[in-house]
């Protein structure tokens, strides 16, 4: 067992972040997803996440932060039974900070479907309707990046 490699991304937009509100469940969150075989590096990744979940051009956004470090959660139990994640316990995170100049230059109806809406929160309204097994990592680099305490 292991934990599977993956990148995520705060996007800020403004004073706020951008929310995404998922299709196959009702939670908010981050672009995140695993790093593939053909992403020569964290940052293409990311770029690739990015652009495939917000249906976004990678000219409107702009890579400004990567966490120091790889932070990891376990996956509860009705995750661990999903065949894409077999062999894993839980994800290798690797987090960025994305800033975009307008949420109008994301186009969903583009994207994978992975998220039906997108909005913009406060981080506290943000960490306060999270996954709570994911917020752990998530609230850990927003301290890194000092938007929290």
């Amino acid at each position: 067992m292991m934990f599977r490699k993956n990148v995520a991304a705060l996007i800020k937009c403004h004073d706020k972040y951008l929310a995404c509100f998922r299709s196959d469940h009702n939670k908010w969150q981050n672009v995140q997803g695993g790093i593939e075989n053909s992403d020569h590096s964290p940052i293409a990744a990311i770029i690739r996440e990015t652009k495939e979940e917000l249906g976004i051009e990678e000219k409107d956004f702009k890579i400004i932060y990567r966490s120091k470090f790889w932070r990891r959660y376990f996956f509860p139990k009705h995750i661990l039974k999903k065949a894409r994640f077999e062999g894993n316990i839980g994800q290798e995170q690797l987090w960025f900070l994305i800033e975009i100049k307008d949420v109008k230059c994301i186009h969903l109806e583009k994207s994978v479907g992975e998220f039906q809406k997108v909005d913009l929160f406060t981080i506290e309204q943000f960490l306060s309707n999270y996954s709570e097994w994911k917020k752990p990592s998530f609230y850990d680099f927003c301290r890194e990046i000092g938007i929290v305490s």
